[in-house]
């Protein structure tokens, strides 16, 4: 006798977009628009070693910088930064002491090896971090405030290798007064 043949997997509805997006062409995003994924795998666990390298810190305060570096566009969760401090304290990497009713986190002498013998890791870290943060800020930016960085950026990259002095000097001169136009648009 054969094995009844398995239903067709219902099909799943997609969720309606947010509504404060869904009717605001300002700040509209496309059904396939995603935030982009703020830290590649490892890179938090390094940012983490880097952070350290100067002085001993408490989690809170890591969290803190590691928003900085994201401009207070992001910071991880406690729960993705105390499970990489902890990895990292059963590597041996580094230390955690008690200071009153804080744990401060430092590098042993195993992390200071570990940061000079894969630099070269951390490097690539900051890099990818950098490019997170920046297309953080890009993502958070309403849609024809990036249409018009696109415009400007295809405009500029079409006269490769056609740069004189003077067209150098008139592209700067508009660059810095539409710098400074924006400012006075978007300050409060």
């Amino acid at each position: 006798m054969q094995a009844p043949l398995a239903a067709p997997p219902k099909e799943r509805p997609m969720p309606a977009p947010a509504a404060a997006h869904r009717d605001d062409p300002a700040t509209a995003r496309s059904p396939r628009q995603r935030t982009p994924r703020m830290l590649g795998h490892g890179d938090l666990r390094l940012l983490l070693l880097a952070l350290l390298e100067p002085q001993p810190r408490h989690g809170y305060e890591l969290i803190q910088l590691v928003g900085e570096i994201f401009h207070g566009q992001y910071q991880p969760s406690p729960g993705a930064l105390y499970p990489s401090l902890s990895g990292l304290q059963d590597e041996g990497l580094v230390a955690v002491r008690r200071q009153g009713a804080r744990r401060l986190h430092a590098l042993t002498a195993a992390g200071r090896d570990y940061i000079d013998t894969h630099a070269h890791l951390l490097a690539q870290a900051r890099l990818r971090t950098e490019a997170s943060a920046r297309a953080l800020a890009k993502a958070g930016l309403p849609a024809p405030v990036r249409s018009g960085m696109g415009a400007l950026k295809r405009a500029l990259a079409s006269h490769q290798g056609q740069w004189d002095r003077h067209r150098s000097q008139a592209v700067a001169d508009l660059l810095l007064r539409a710098a400074a136009d924006i400012a006075a648009v978007t300050d409060d």
